[in-house]
């Protein structure tokens, strides 16, 4: 298979980016990370408000709600991604993409674009929720700016990766709706589903089963670990369980492991993409 010159796959990309910033998609879909952001940024204050005690742990609550949302964000991120590569085809615009340059050189502009704009997302929201967070927590304490960070770059990570991985299912589920439902119903609910049952007869004093450790490896999960080790990081003894319990999983890997088993997903959907999108007829 030829892979054609890099200034025919700069071509492509710079098309795919045409394409996009002319619609209205991404910037619509910027809103509800806007909305996410600012119930971030109210989260610390509502806390300290009801319960005057979460006062002392304020920066653990900011951190804690900035993952909270950045992977809700992800979810966000993933529907882009479903409906960028799906609406070719509810479109009828696929057999136009397909002439400025091959199949596999649009599958990968889609996935760069829509790891961009993914990890735009994710960087709207490392930016905003801690800034509105210390606007509504004033003079409290508040996490230092290495762990918003390290928090942060996890999340544009996160949200990029599950871009990528939304452009995969989109080709792989050509029907646009039935892609974001896909991507946005795993996430939400599939996933959920799945682990209970992989964590089904476990107790909570014993060591969990194969069955359950394997929580932690799929996808969603994975950036879950990734995002909420930040936080848990500074709670100190007992992170391990708060861990297992905001991330919905059994014995998480390290952070860096996780973002691997997210890598690892992404590639492999890619993969599939490829090999289906390439066999697929369009006539």
């Amino acid at each position: 298979m030829r892979l054609g010159s890099p200034h025919r796959w700069l071509a492509v990309l710079h098309g795919e980016a045409r394409r996009t910033t002319s619609t209205r998609l991404w910037w619509l879909l910027l809103l509800p990370v806007l909305l996410l952001a600012l119930a971030m940024s109210l989260f610390g204050g509502l806390m300290t408000l009801f319960a005057p005690a979460a006062s002392d742990t304020s920066a653990i609550l900011v951190l804690t709600g900035l993952a909270s949302v950045l992977s809700m964000t992800a979810v966000v991120g993933a529907a882009f991604g479903a409906l960028l590569a799906a609406g070719e085809y509810r479109h009828r615009t696929i057999t136009l993409a397909f002439l400025t340059g091959s199949r596999l050189q649009v599958l990968a502009a889609k996935a760069v674009v829509a790891a961009v704009v993914a990890g735009g997302y994710g960087l709207v929201v490392a930016v905003l929720g801690p800034l509105l967070g210390g606007a509504v927590l004033g003079g409290q304490d508040l996490p230092s700016w290495g762990e918003v960070l390290v928090l942060g770059a996890v999340g544009v990570l996160v949200c990029a990766l599950w871009g990528v991985l939304g452009v995969a299912l989109g080709t792989l589920v050509p029907n646009q709706p039935g892609a974001v439902a896909l991507a946005v119903g795993w996430l939400m609910v599939g996933e959920n589903l799945l682990a209970a049952a992989l964590q089904a007869g476990d107790s909570a004093a014993g060591e969990p089963s194969v069955f359950a450790r394997l929580t932690a490896f799929l996808p969603g999960n994975a950036g879950d670990v990734a995002l909420y080790e930040v936080p848990v990081g500074a709670v100190g003894a007992g992170g391990s369980s708060v861990l297992e319990f905001l991330a919905g999983v059994s014995a998480p890997p390290p952070g860096w492991v996780a973002v691997l088993v997210l890598a690892a997903w992404t590639a492999a959907a890619v993969a599939v993409a490829a090999v289906v999108g390439g066999r697929r007829d369009i006539t």
